[in-house]
């Protein structure tokens, strides 16, 4: 496969057992996570925890050829003031989506056990 998986979004529970994983209770893991602050992930992929993340699931993907972000328009900005209660508020908005580019640079892996 021409991807490189950089990219790992888990949820809750696939966190934990990935976690409880032998690899991550290595001494020289918990060294670099305490020095740097950054946890020792599988394959160096960024392991991001989602929690709306259904069940034991794990998406694999390669940042750069998985998805493309489609705007419609500017970003808009409105700004309104109430000058005989003092206040002031604005709301910025913008249209946007996202589109698969390739199909294979992304895949889920579902997993059962703990």
């Amino acid at each position: 496969s021409p991807y490189e998986l950089n990219t790992m979004l888990a949820s809750t529970s696939a966190i934990r057992d990935l976690l409880n994983l032998p690899e991550f209770k290595d001494a020289a893991a918990g060294l670099n996570f305490q020095g740097t602050g950054r946890l020792a992930t599988p394959l160096g992929a960024k392991l991001i925890h989602v929690p709306s993340l259904a069940g034991k699931k794990i998406i694999g993907l390669d940042k750069n050829c998985a998805l493309e972000m489609v705007k419609a328009g500017d970003v808009a900005t409105d700004y309104d003031k109430l000058i005989d209660r003092q206040l002031e508020r604005a709301s910025i908005s913008v249209i946007a989506g996202f589109a698969k580019i390739f199909a294979g640079a992304g895949k889920v892996v579902s997993y059962s056990g703990t």
